[in-house]
């Protein structure tokens, strides 16, 4: 999706007004606000900030295949980018008690105009959806809470985004972190994680050196601006044949923080050192 969008794209084309609406509704539901949609899509799919623009006020169309990528990073499938009707699914988000925030999942109805102060409201923020008293609810669009599901914080799982061009040995990855206790996420380019990045708070990361034919450091030291604790496990086989000057990981491991580990993967010391990390950060 790198093309001019005015051109006509490849795929089974969607009527603007109808994309756009389920693409806001996407990224309104992962709490990114109106303000950030456009550069995101622009960053997320290679365009400029004016072709994202287009895309997202209507002016130039869009695919079924647009639809389903740009769902893809932020963890939905085309079925539920395209379904608008919010009582058909939920979304995580936190309910705000006092000074304390509780993770829930909530289940939105419609937008609500004028509700009782003491009544709970859905809105969108920064930071995702927050449950709030409506006299609270200052910022956004209110919204009614047709169901809402507490979750002790302690049950929730860590989030971890594993990057490899091999994809064979990011799903094992992914498989081993899922089997013991973590919620683990497969990406396979720079592009791909760097842009669901923005859209979702990830707890640690498993990272190869070299994606295709360009360094991570980029992409690593764009994550650890972003969060200076979160676990980064940085991934090579390069070292070792030549490939790869181990002054350029030694520097990047002093500056960032990182846990270098060589191929082939041991993937029992590769979670132990993840689990170290979370408890370093705790």
């Amino acid at each position: 999706m790198t093309s001019d969008p005015d051109d006509p794209a490849d795929g089974v084309e969607v009527a603007p007004s109808l994309a756009v609406r389920c693409v806001r509704a996407l990224m309104e539901r992962h709490g990114l606000p109106k303000y950030r949609q456009s550069p995101w899509l622009a960053d997320a799919f290679g365009l400029s900030y004016s072709q994202a623009h287009r895309r997202m006020n209507g002016a130039s169309t869009w695919t079924l295949e647009d639809l389903e990528r740009v769902g893809a990073l932020f963890g939905e499938t085309l079925v539920q980018v395209v379904t608008l009707d919010p009582v058909q699914g939920s979304v995580p988000g936190a309910m705000k008690i006092g000074s304390a925030a509780l993770d829930c999942q909530l289940w939105l109805g419609e937008v609500v105009t004028n509700p009782r102060p003491d009544s709970l409201v859905a809105i969108s923020t920064a930071t995702g959806w927050t449950a709030v008293l409506a006299g609270e609810a200052n910022e956004g669009i209110a919204y009614r809470i047709e169901r809402l599901e507490a979750k002790p914080s302690l049950a929730t799982r860590k989030v971890i985004a594993v990057l490899d061009d091999d994809q064979d040995l990011t799903n094992s990855i992914c498989a081993h972190f899922e089997s013991s206790g973590y919620d683990a996420r497969p990406f396979y380019k720079t592009a791909d994680l760097a842009s669901s990045a923005k859209a979702q708070r990830f707890d640690g990361f498993v990272i190869d050196w070299i994606v295709g034919e360009s360094s991570t450091l980029k992409l690593i030291a764009a994550l650890r601006e972003e969060d200076a604790t979160a676990p980064i496990v940085v991934l090579t086989a390069q070292v070792l044949m030549g490939m790869v000057d181990e002054t350029d990981i030694a520097e990047a491991v002093k500056t960032f923080g990182l846990v270098f580990s060589e191929k082939p993967v041991r993937m029992s010391i590769l979670s132990a050192t993840v689990a170290l990390g979370f408890a370093a950060a705790s």
